[in-house]
């Protein structure tokens, strides 16, 4: 790992103070963006001051078309299964499934920010009643600090069972290891037992990635936290975290779940990277407990 530079020790209230600024700032170029939207035909996308909570702005439409092929090619979607999609923002993935889902697939997604959901009520779901939406009050000091639950308690309103495919997108990439392991019980718990299947993205840490890192390849620096977790800034984890794979793979056999496939991302340095982030496709196995 390198030094740290100055913006990865930036103190949490100066932190907080700059996303409420940046915040103010996209929010008031919001009648700039919806004529942008309008003449390119994009009118029926999130706003600006929404869009920038799923990641770069400028990959929003990309990201999703991107994510749908994942779906689709290495998860194997079906277009009448029920999908549950954790951390759906305001509704990238919901907007380019909504034309692939039939009458007899469902989609539910869910988030902690509860203007995101919100949105995607109003504008989603009245022309497509097969899709829902939910916010889930869990405390994320980054994204949700005045949250109700803890993740790492936290029991999603879904029956045992209930899903074919859930999605986790950038999701893994903001979390702390006690609520990484409580998401992955649950989701053993409601994906389908003989043909459930989820695709999650990480950060993972490995040996190929050190020896990368040692190049200076490394495209995220992980400066601070613990050998099986580790993050970019000091003072604000959720903002970017990696786990170690091997811790990884140990929580997926704990809870009933199996690797079935992965691929590492570009983020390390990779030239082979598929994503950005790393993948892994992970399906019902057997569980020590």
């Amino acid at each position: 790992m390198r030094r740290p530079i100055g913006k990865q020790t930036i103190p949490r209230p100066l932190v907080n103070i700059l996303r409420a600024c940046r915040s103010i700032a996209y929010f008031s170029l919001s009648p700039f963006d919806y004529l942008h939207r309008s003449i390119n035909g994009k009118a029926d996308f999130p706003p600006l001051y929404l869009r920038r909570h799923v990641g770069p702005l400028r990959t929003f439409e990309a990201s999703g078309a991107e994510f749908m092929s994942y779906l689709r090619l290495l998860v194997g979607l079906q277009s009448n299964e029920r999908i549950l999609d954790i951390g759906c923002g305001c509704g990238v993935m919901a907007l380019y499934l909504q034309d692939y889902l039939d009458k007899q697939g469902s989609y539910v997604g869910v988030d902690l920010h509860r203007r995101s959901i919100q949105w995607c009520r109003r504008n989603i779901v009245g022309t497509h009643q097969n899709f829902q939406f939910a916010h889930i009050d869990i405390k994320n000091p980054a994204y949700n600090p005045q949250g109700k639950h803890d993740g790492e308690n936290f029991e999603f309103p879904f029956d045992s069972g209930s899903f074919d495919v859930v999605l986790l997108k950038s999701v893994f990439t903001h979390t702390r290891p006690a609520e990484l392991d409580n998401y992955l019980r649950e989701i053993a718990r409601f994906l389908k037992k003989d043909q459930g299947r989820c695709l999650a993205t990480f950060f993972l840490l490995n040996e190929e990635q050190r020896a990368l890192d040692v190049e200076g390849r490394n495209g995220l620096q992980f400066n601070f936290g613990t050998n099986e977790w580790r993050y970019v800034y000091e003072h604000s984890p959720e903002s970017a975290c990696a786990f170690e794979e091997g811790y990884v793979l140990s929580l997926l056999q704990k809870h009933g779940l199996r690797l079935r496939d992965k691929a590492y991302g570009q983020w390390s340095g990779r030239k082979d990277g598929l994503s950005f982030q790393d993948v892994l496709i992970i399906e019902s196995g057997d569980s020590l407990q």
